[in-house]
């Protein structure tokens, strides 16, 4: 905590002097005392964190994978945790723990549990990820505040980050897929046990991981929009038929999010307004719209702050979570997941704080991510309320892809404390694997006359 603290320091002081984009000495640390895309090369100073290698890019030797849209098999079935955090010791390994993680042993002293595992830092990144990320380190900033980015060829745009927002743009685009189809679950699991499902179809065009951008070219000048969603729910029988058409912009401040529902009730489409920040979402809507992946939507009503780099124990290399052998009863069960099925490992994550801004609403009055350094993905989110209190802690499972050779975000389960509720989202244990390779369906495929089409069969 000390040195997060004196590193958070470190970088206030240093605030005014930097900028977005880094210089040409500084991005030169990138592939040498920093990996490609910005990690810290070297382990930690008692070897618990090892250096990074990177001597895998996609299937590890000697593992069988059958390919895009099966199963993807743990490489690291056969370890056991080197130990467990419990309500019991959790002291001793305080000062690596967020404090939603903590707050989860305080509400759940008995069964809430974290095996910890060895942690591996072997899967590297292609060459055109590199090239990219180092293109876009001298080249990329914010703009708009921190809802744009200019300079921006796809791929990470801040492999060295130097302000609050940096981060979070590093988690909002560094999917790997460039077009991706699932059937997934979403299921919000009560204290008592019960269980509330919302299934759907989910097709989704990631612009900026489109391969054939060349590097140099200037993202913003190619699309103003990341990607096009399309989700058409399965389950509850009530909702069969609803279809969702989003346009995700990549600057929120110059082109709203454009969001446009079919009801089958109705037989209508209806395009529906500010669909964004603590819009409630999900089944029985617990989550906020902005709550997805971490983060996702406007930026603005929030003060971004990069608070340092800090060693913490944060769900990774999730593969078993997603075993499609595992009942609800095994998987989903009462106050969080069973801890059998989760891995943690000791990784680098940046810690960035957002505070609501003055004169602007939420339901969130602060947010604190934790971002892991490798994959840069968020795999801790903590949300205070306006009184200043905890109020959601969430947990973001995270694997590497083998096909599309990097890393995703895979489960997440958002957990009310104060409720005892928590919602675990883009699952397909009980559905078919995610299929990262999907055929593109073109741009015509997300319009409102595809979806007019759509919702009168």
């Amino acid at each position: 905590m000390r040195a997060l603290l004196i590193g958070g320091l470190t970088l206030a002081l240093a605030a005014p002097l930097a900028s977005a984009k880094v210089s040409e000495e500084e991005a030169a640390r990138l592939g040498t005392q920093l990996t490609p895309t910005g990690a810290e090369v070297a382990g930690n100073a008692d070897g618990s964190i090892p250096a990074w290698s990177g001597k895998i890019i996609g299937v590890p030797p000697g593992l069988e994978f059958a390919g895009p849209a099966t199963v993807y098999p743990d490489p690291y079935a056969r370890e056991k945790p080197l130990f467990s955090i419990t309500a019991q010791n959790v002291e001793q390994y305080g000062a690596r723990l967020s404090a939603g993680q903590k707050a989860l042993f305080q509400t759940y002293p008995k069964t809430f549990r974290m095996d910890v595992y060895p942690t591996h830092r072997d899967f590297g990144v292609t060459k055109d990820a590199a090239q990219r990320a180092r293109h876009n380190a001298t080249h990329t900033e914010l703009y708009n505040g921190d809802d744009g980015v200019n300079g921006y060829t796809g791929g990470l745009p801040f492999p060295i980050p130097t302000m609050g927002a940096h981060p979070i743009w590093n988690s909002r685009l560094s999917t790997p897929s460039h077009n991706m189809e699932g059937l997934t679950d979403d299921v919000v699991v009560y204290p008592d046990g019960n269980r509330s499902l919302r299934r759907g179809v989910t097709y989704m065009k990631v612009l900026f991981s489109n391969p054939d951008i060349p590097i140099g070219a200037d993202f913003k000048s190619l699309s103003k929009y990341s990607a096009y969603i399309w989700f058409a729910v399965e389950e509850p029988v009530r909702d069969k038929g609803s279809i969702t058409l989003i346009h995700e912009p990549l600057d929120y401040t110059e082109t709203p999010r454009s969001v446009w529902r079919y009801l089958p009730g109705s037989r209508r489409i209806r395009q529906a307004p500010n669909v964004g920040y603590d819009t409630p979402d999900g089944p029985g809507g617990f989550l906020t719209i902005d709550d997805t992946l971490g983060f996702n939507g406007a930026m603005d009503r929030f003060e971004w702050t990069l608070v340092g780099r800090q060693e913490m124990y944060v769900p990774f290399h999730s593969y078993r979570f997603d075993d499609p052998a595992l009942t609800q009863d095994q998987l989903l069960t009462a106050g969080h997941a069973n801890p059998d099925y989760m891995r943690y490992e000791l990784r680098r994550v940046w810690v960035v704080e957002a505070t609501l801004r003055e004169g602007f609403r939420h339901i969130y009055g602060k947010r604190r991510f934790y971002v892991e350094e490798d994959g840069w993905h968020i795999a801790i989110t903590e949300n205070y309320d306006n009184r200043g209190e905890l109020w959601k802690t969430v947990m973001i499972n995270s694997l590497y892809l083998f096909d599309q050779k990097g890393y995703d975000i895979r489960s997440q389960m958002f957990h009310d404390l104060r409720a005892g509720v928590y919602n675990t989202t883009r699952m397909t244990n009980w559905t078919r694997p995610w299929n990262f390779s999907a055929p593109d369906p073109g741009e015509g495929f997300f319009t409102v006359d595809n979806l007019r089409k759509s919702g009168k069969r």
